[in-house]
């Protein structure tokens, strides 16, 4: 079955299975972006032509775009709107930049566990944290360690960020 069909099949088959039609045009959606991306780690694509390739609502790639190819996931998008607008999407690599844009991500505000895990995630995937140190930070920094902290998500995003710091200092040096 080709990926025309499938989309349709889909599509056709919400009524039948609910919203799990839909996470799977999501899953579609982002397995195409990937594929995209694969080899330069960057694409540039127009949100229209993508709803009309995969028969969906451009709010459709909105929501892909917006929650599986996040900052805390080490994605960074560009956007212009318009007739000749454009999307570019591309990974963010280990380095300066890549630090600053994390740690502008979670300055202010709390930070949720959630957007940590994602952001340790990251960190493991470009081996700038080991799978143990994952797993000890997660410890230190879930709901459970923090239950006695008046305000769990802005101390989280406290550790976090020194956390960032710290293996930004340790990149530099190695350089």
């Amino acid at each position: 079955m080709d990926l025309k069909k499938t989309v349709y099949f889909l599509r056709g088959a919400r009524g039948l299975c609910g919203e799990r039609g839909m996470s799977n045009i999501s899953d579609l959606i982002e397995q195409f972006i990937l594929s995209a991306m694969s080899g330069s780690g960057e694409t540039i694509l127009k949100r229209n032509d993508l709803a009309n390739r995969f028969d969906c609502a451009s709010s459709q790639i909105n929501y892909v775009l917006n929650t599986r190819f996040t900052v805390d996931k080490g994605y960074s998008i560009e956007s212009r709107r318009g007739g000749g607008g454009y999307i570019r999407l591309f990974r963010m690599e280990g380095g300066e930049e890549y630090f600053k844009t994390i740690l502008n991500g979670i300055k202010g505000g709390s930070l949720s566990y959630n957007k940590c895990t994602h952001i340790m995630q990251r960190l493991i995937i470009d081996g700038l944290m080991t799978e143990r140190e994952r797993e000890l930070l997660a410890a230190a920094l879930s709901d459970k360690s923090l239950s006695v902290a008046c305000d769990k998500e802005k101390l989280r995003r406290s550790i976090m960020t020194e956390v960032i710091i710290g293996l930004w200092k340790d990149t530099e040096r190695e350089d």
